[in-house]
């Protein structure tokens, strides 16, 4: 089960250190500390202050070098600490938000298909999995084989055109926008996603880091897959 600590924000130094071997914040004193980190006996760089005989380490950078995420929640005012969830300094998407983000993703494209006289696509169930699968390895470019081996994977028997975008800073309510905006800027994305063949879609998403991979694939039943079964 989760484990959730809420640190609320009055628990925070009063006042922001900022760089140099000493600072001076709220009345108090620090000290760049000299003592050596070690997380797991293994020394980790991690900038630490000396203050009143105490060490004080920036919490997010314990949560980057121990990997626990923690976050400012904006809407409860606190900072969140996730003890089973990797560090990303982001609110984890729930499954709810990632439901949500696909759903839109799709109807977007087909939106765009629609304008340009091609046909509407039908949610593919097994091809959602494939981009889900391929999303969650937070490509960064085409892996040809990967990719063709989750189609083949999921059951869908066909050959499929697919698309990937990554992207920083990007909310979460304007993930769907910004993947499709930038697919259809791209004039081969854009050549991908209204192929006049296809007639099912599938999408997957994941974030972490602050980072965003989505996927797009597009069913041509018309085609085979390399490197199916």
């Amino acid at each position: 089960m989760k484990r959730m600590g809420t640190f609320m924000a009055g628990l925070l130094i009063g006042a922001t250190l900022f760089g140099g071997s000493v600072a001076y914040a709220a009345g108090i004193m620090a000290e760049r500390s000299t003592h050596t980190i070690l997380v797991d006996g293994v020394e980790t760089p991690m900038t630490a202050y000396a203050i009143n005989g105490n060490n004080y380490v920036m919490l997010r950078d314990i949560g980057a070098a121990v990997d626990f995420n923690v976050y400012w929640d904006n809407e409860n005012h606190c900072v969140q600490v996730e003890s089973d969830k990797p560090y990303t300094g982001q609110p984890s998407l729930p499954n709810t938000d990632l439901d949500t983000i696909r759903a839109e993703m799709v109807e977007r494209i087909n939106d765009v298909r629609m304008q340009h006289g091609a046909q509407f696509l039908r949610i593919d169930d097994r091809l959602m999995a494939a981009a889900q699968e391929c999303a969650d390895k937070h490509y960064t470019w085409h892996h040809d084989l990967e990719e063709c081996e989750a189609v083949a994977r999921s059951g869908y028997p066909y050959g499929f055109g697919i698309n990937l975008t990554v992207f920083t800073l990007c909310p979460t309510d304007h993930v769907a926008e910004q993947a499709v905006e930038n697919w259809v800027n791209s004039p081969g994305h854009f050549r991908t996603m209204t192929v006049s063949d296809g007639d099912s879609i599938g999408v997957g998403v994941a974030r972490e880091n602050g980072v965003t991979y989505c996927y797009m694939i597009v069913g041509r039943p018309g085609t085979y897959n390399p490197y199916g079964a």
